[in-house]
């Protein structure tokens, strides 16, 4: 029964949030997020993300809990050509200021804008 329920928690929470992954762990999508939970011991509670002309830098936050402000170390980064491009289509219903960050070897990965209103200028501004 435990594979049973597993398959009902997963449908509800991919009815809730969609689909946040699309692609192999070899794949750029699955690599950003390999690198987000071993860049450090603890995943990162904030991005940045920020495109340059020529590559895509992801920063995390790594303050400690009793810093007021933001430490962002980089985390990631890749060429600007294996961007394919980024878009707001959130999939499930609670996902305001979702947005999709595709690669060029078509997989992509869903990331949540906060707040939620920065998500539309954001792809407006970098999205192909």
């Amino acid at each position: 029964m435990e594979g049973a329920d597993q398959a009902a928690d997963n449908a509800l929470s991919r009815a809730a949030h969609g689909k946040g992954l699309h692609g192999g762990w070899e794949s750029q999508a699955g690599q950003f997020l390999m690198t987000h939970y071993t860049a450090a011991y603890v995943p990162a509670a904030r991005l940045l993300v920020a495109f340059t002309d020529r590559r895509m830098l992801v920063l995390g936050d790594r303050s400690k809990l009793w810093q007021s402000k933001g430490v962002f170390h980089p985390q990631w980064e890749a060429p600007r050509a294996a961007i394919a491009g980024v878009r707001t289509d959130p999939k499930g219903i609670l996902q305001r200021g979702r947005f999709e960050l595709r690669f060029a070897d078509g997989s992509w990965i869903a990331l949540v804008a906060w707040p939620s209103t920065h998500a539309g200028p954001f792809v407006e501004r970098v999205g192909r």
